[in-house]
């Protein structure tokens, strides 16, 4: 896993040449009149849609939408680009919603390295780019990353998206080298090492995509238990169960420089509520002039801090046998 973290940079550089080739050959296949974006994905290759759509907020006047359900609800319509991504091409939550598009003419594009949604794909006409191999497809958002956002680049739904992958290469570059010295992350590790469960937070609008991208990977590389909430919404329920908690939590917080002025107020209450409660929080230093620059930083962080605990622990940091086990029961019980 290691040597697929060092490959970030040529990863998003492949994706972005992925990308370039990918219009040059499908731009009569492609839409020009977008209204609505819709991102179909699960799991490590359903990240990349909500990190594209975080950029998309700030830098769009399209709307983007998740689905992570085998349902396709009615607002994807003949006006919505609906991007399908799995790494397997055989996630049946997202093969249930492609057969959906395909039926209704929803315009799409699928990404994937193989599988049913490359042959439905190929059957149905539609624009599909392959994805190289990795040794799992969490190790795949690089080229995902650099797909989608050269693809979106080169059709008008983002201009700056070329230039965004770029970037994230210059930093990758950059702070790879130093992520590659496990020394780096020695603080943090005796910090978290005796605990079995992470709160993982992000800030609506701002890191939450992060976060979640956390989750996965202290869940699949360390194999904790990581759940991911959005703050500031976590702080109307769920911070009510830390009333008289029986094991000290530990809440791993990810947010960016910058936040409006009562988001870091409300981020400061809370956080002292959490420390008078007893949490343990640990909140990342991040890195980066921009706000872009430092959601790639967090990217990148959680990536190499859940592979060196997962080595420090001493667990399969690749394998992840249980997701095995579940889709071998689901062939079982008649999922195809």
């Amino acid at each position: 896993m290691l040597k697929e973290l060092n490959m970030w940079s040529k990863k998003l550089k492949d994706g972005l040449e992925l990308a370039n080739n990918f219009v040059y050959r499908n731009k009569a296949k492609l839409p020009t009149n977008i209204k609505k974006i819709a991102f179909i994905g699960m799991g490590g290759s359903g990240i990349t849609g909500r990190i594209v759509k975080t950029i998309l907020d700030k830098e769009s006047k399209i709307p983007s939408f998740i689905i992570d359900s085998p349902g396709l609800p009615e607002y994807v319509d003949a006006a919505t680009l609906a991007i399908v991504i799995s790494y397997s091409g055989n996630t049946w939550e997202t093969i249930d919603v492609l057969e959906k598009l395909a039926e209704n003419f929803i315009p799409t594009i699928v990404i994937a390295h193989e599988g049913k949604a490359v042959l439905i794909a190929e059957s149905k006409n539609l624009p599909f780019v392959l994805v190289p191999e990795c040794i799992q497809p969490r190790a795949a958002l690089g080229y995902f990353l650099g797909i989608v956002l050269g693809i979106f680049d080169l059709l008008n739904i983002l201009p700056k998206g070329q230039d965004t992958v770029k970037k994230f290469c210059n930093l990758a570059d950059l702070y790879v080298p130093k992520f590659e010295d496990k020394a780096f992350f020695s603080s943090f590790l005796d910090i978290v090492n005796d605990y079995e469960f992470f709160h993982i937070w992000g800030i609506s609008g701002d890191s939450a995509s992060c976060a979640y991208r956390a989750q996965t990977q202290f869940n699949e590389n360390s194999k904790v238990q990581a759940v991911e909430s959005c703050f500031p919404e976590c702080c109307h329920n769920l911070l009510v169960g830390f009333t008289d908690c029986k094991i000290k939590p530990l809440v791993l917080f990810f947010y960016t420089d910058f936040l409006s002025t009562n988001l870091n107020i409300a981020i400061k209450s809370t956080c002292e509520l959490l420390k008078e409660q007893g949490v343990l929080l640990y909140k990342l230093s991040v890195l980066g002039d921009t706000w872009k620059e430092q959601l790639f930083y967090m990217i990148l962080w959680s990536d190499f801090a859940s592979y060196y605990l997962g080595q420090k622990r001493g667990v399969q940091i690749v394998e992840v046998e249980l997701i095995n086990k579940l889709k071998e029961k689901h062939k079982q019980n008649g999922i195809k």
